[in-house]
């Protein structure tokens, strides 16, 4: 027997072995089927869950969409009470709710490897993407974090799925390899040799068994379903206007200690805390690239897709002597690779003026949830208004409140 013949042999040896291994641990760890159907699953943030495909499809609401996102899904109603959990959520059942995939430092390649995984398991054809400016930042934002949100379960899905192109799957290989993801590694994911099967066998199954260490936790931290919801009784579309209404006290209550419409937590942590003064939107190609292929791939995979244009907060970046004219070059160049994919997007780049459309200098807050769910309110049901352009809506007209000639 040859040297590589008993390697092979070996290798095969084991990687029955650790086969062994998790079927007999299959029986003991939750199953990532249906879950505890009191709770209500679309809107929890937990680590584990947005990888685990099959969990997220298997207890998500039959109206979700599935909305790709990163740290806005951290945002509670516990710290602002008009966040989808809440408009769309728990206490509300009006034919929408907004099925959450990702996590903080989740950026356009991770989004783009989800939503091609999700795409190959899923009969939903409308999916959201909330794009963070902070991923365009110099450097192409936290790109060097990638390999550690690297999730081996949804790269070897995107893999799979028939309906992505070589182009895009050889794009995204070199990508996922040029930030940090080891040869072996992506090798067995594209089952390159017989020697990557073998691999992706034991790949596949530590990761699912790793992904099903998790439920429990993901289950327990999960809100429950009201009796509205239990009911499935129809509550109708929001009241867009009254919810703005209340958000607006919302935001005077939690921000006076400042003058920013800034959440007082974080003001007081952060409040002397001004990276943006050294950033700019210009030096992030590959992340503009990545963001691209989102799109590409949601168009290969007969996706229509909504890309959510959030601002940054006009005040706080003027103070911090980041230009009106980079940040308006920034949007309008996400505007324009929207367009030549033809797909719609929300605008919210009027708002950067509108006092509480973030709780902070990153994240969406008590009236910026309120125009967001809206968007995608009448994204779902085929309605225009006033954010939505692109595609086949035409042009977004939406200002937002408060906004002026300056800045803007």
């Amino acid at each position: 027997m040859s040297g590589r013949t008993l390697l092979r042999a070996v290798l095969a040896g084991l990687a029955a072995a650790a086969v062994a291994l998790g079927v007999y641990l299959g029986f003991i760890l939750p199953q990532s089927g249906r879950a505890d159907e009191s709770r209500l699953y679309d809107y929890t943030y937990a680590s584990g869950k947005s990888e685990n495909v099959d969990f997220v499809l298997a207890n998500k609401s039959s109206d979700g969409i599935l909305c790709f996102g990163s740290s806005e899904f951290y945002i509670s109603k516990d710290t602002v009470a008009e966040c989808p959990q809440a408009v769309f959520g728990e206490d509300n059942y009006c034919g929408v709710d907004m099925t959450y995939i990702g996590e903080g430092y989740d950026q356009s390649l991770w989004q783009a490897i989800a939503e091609g995984a999700y795409a190959g398991s899923s009969d939903e054809k409308k999916v959201v993407l909330f794009v963070s400016p902070q991923w365009f930042f110099q450097g192409n934002g936290d790109q060097d974090k990638f390999y550690t949100k690297f999730s081996y379960t949804l790269y070897s899905r995107f893999c799979d799925n028939p309906d992505i192109s070589d182009e895009t799957k050889e794009y995204v290989r070199q990508r996922v390899l040029a930030l940090g993801v080891d040869e072996t590694t992506v090798s067995a994911a594209n089952d390159d040799t017989a020697l990557d099967w073998i691999n992706d066998q034991v790949y596949t199954l530590s990761d699912s068994l790793s992904l099903r260490t998790k439920i429990s936790n993901i289950v327990s931290v999960s809100p429950k379903k009201s009796a509205t919801r239990v009911a499935g009784q129809d509550t109708g579309e929001p009241d867009w206007e009254a919810l703005l209404v209340q958000a607006t006290a919302d935001g005077d209550a939690s921000t006076s200690s400042n003058d920013y419409g800034i959440l007082d937590s974080y003001w007081e942590k952060n409040g002397s805390y001004r990276k943006e003064a050294t950033q700019n939107f210009h030096e992030a190609d590959e992340e503009y690239a990545d963001f691209s292929c989102f799109l590409d791939v949601a168009n290969e995979c007969g996706l229509e897709a909504l890309v959510v244009i959030l601002p940054v907060h006009g005040q706080w970046y003027d103070l911090c002597g980041f230009s009106s004219e980079e940040r308006q070059s920034y949007y309008q160049k996400i505007r324009d690779i929207c367009d030549e994919h033809g797909v719609a997007y929300a605008d919210f780049s009027s708002c950067e003026y509108e006092k509480y459309f973030l709780c902070d200098t990153v994240h969406p807050g008590w009236r910026g949830w309120v125009h967001i769910e809206e968007a995608i309110y009448d994204f779902a049901n085929d309605t225009d208004d006033q954010w939505l352009g692109g595609a086949n809506y035409g042009v977004a007209e939406g200002l937002g409140e408060e906004a002026s000639t300056d800045g803007q």
